[in-house]
């Protein structure tokens, strides 16, 4: 019997990330080059396809509108001191300002090296989440 195989150019460019976190319990929402990536315990995830070049993913948080411009950013600083596997910066336009922390994933889907990738994300998200003003800064 043949192997029938579906031409990854019709399929969408994420659907092996996408059935990869469903099976880790993630709630998916697709759109065009974008992964939404929900869970009740974990980070949220954004997968962003980049053409010939991997996967982009970020978590964001809103933050608090009451902290000060300095604050924010020390506080950025300490955790970019403290995470090994995820950068975070500041993202501000005129309605709010964000905690946005990415990663990204070299190269064509591979089931293990995206699996050692989410639990380098999670060891990061511990550490975020012990830092004593992820509570007070973030929404």
């Amino acid at each position: 019997m043949t192997n029938i195989n579906i031409s990854d150019t019709t399929a969408h460019p994420l659907a092996k990330y996408s059935n990869h976190l469903e099976f880790n319990g993630y709630q998916i929402q697709e759109d065009e080059e974008l992964l939404i990536c929900r869970h009740s315990r974990k980070a949220n995830l954004i997968l962003r396809h980049v053409a010939d070049r991997g996967v982009l993913i970020s978590t964001l948080y809103s933050c608090e509108p009451d902290v000060t411009r300095i604050n924010l950013l020390e506080y950025v600083n300490q955790l970019n001191s403290e995470l090994i596997f995820i950068k975070a910066y500041i993202s501000e336009d005129e309605e709010e300002t964000n905690l946005i922390m990415e990663t990204f994933f070299e190269g064509e889907y591979n089931r293990t090296n995206f699996s050692i990738l989410l639990d380098n994300i999670d060891y990061d998200m511990d550490i975020f989440e012990q830092n004593e003003f992820t509570r007070k800064y973030l929404q």
